[in-house]
């Protein structure tokens, strides 16, 4: 009970703006570690308006990227940032993506940051620190993600143009903008699958529900994520839903 009650508490500071006093701006600068197998370097990111540049005094490792150059950023966690570039990683790794792994030593990654990168990259971000978002969900429920090693538990909130998992354990929150989903999938009755871009690929999401989904969940999630044009399920549930709670 103390757990969900913090799950909650979390998620509603989250849906509150962000006061002017502790609101940041661009650029956001970071001081960073990035580690090699052999060696590794030190410097500053700096998200600016129309780039991301990586400053260091190692030149084989300085590097500017303008927004659609970067094929997948990753804010993992406060201080664990990923910038997966169309950059061959050569050697005998043909044609494979080079991953540029950071970890911050001075700032942090903060919601403003996230925020001001969802606005300006068009490929999927994975993020597990939240934007600043406002509004109520329109639904929410009770799960736990299922995972090979250690799951974790918390709650998935549907928004009208997005989808939030919440969780306690560190670098497991997600935010999802709907086009950032390949795909959603009802396994059965206490199980949901949620297919994102994250990594090379898509990644699987299963989640097992707490309870049952709430009226109209499922067929509202799906026609988020799925282009215009295709039906809904024939319960039409998901229209119900949007109506009656408000979009």
């Amino acid at each position: 009970m103390a757990r969900h009650l913090l799950i909650v508490l979390a998620a509603a500071a989250l849906l509150l703006p962000a006061s002017p006093s502790t609101a940041q701006g661009p650029p956001f600068e970071l001081g960073v570690e990035r580690s090699e197998r052999f060696g590794g370097s030190s410097g500053t990111l700096i998200f600016s308006a129309d780039a991301l540049e990586y400053l260091t005094t190692d030149r084989d490792d300085a590097r500017r990227w303008t927004y659609d150059d970067v094929k997948q950023l990753q804010v993992l966690s406060p201080t664990r940032i990923s910038v997966r570039t169309y950059e061959d990683r050569g050697g005998l790794r043909f044609g494979a993506d080079r991953t540029f792994d950071f970890t911050v030593v001075r700032g942090a990654a903060s919601t403003e940051l996230v925020t001001f990168l969802l606005e300006r990259i068009d490929r999927p971000v994975v993020s597990a620190v939240m934007p600043q978002y406002a509004g109520e969900p329109l639904a929410r429920v009770r799960v736990k993600h299922l995972r090979q090693q250690r799951g974790s538990e918390g709650t998935l909130l549907l928004f009208d143009r997005r989808l939030v998992y919440l969780t306690e354990q560190d670098e497991a929150s997600r935010y999802w903008r709907f086009r950032d989903i390949e795909s959603v999938l009802r396994l059965d009755r206490f199980r949901l699958q949620i297919a994102v871009y994250e990594g090379s690929g898509t990644r699987p999401f299963v989640f097992e529900l707490k309870s049952d989904l709430p009226d109209g969940f499922y067929d509202l999630l799906w026609a988020r994520v799925n282009p215009p044009g295709l039906p809904l399920s024939p319960s039409g549930a998901g229209d119900r839903l949007a109506s009656t709670i408000g979009e």
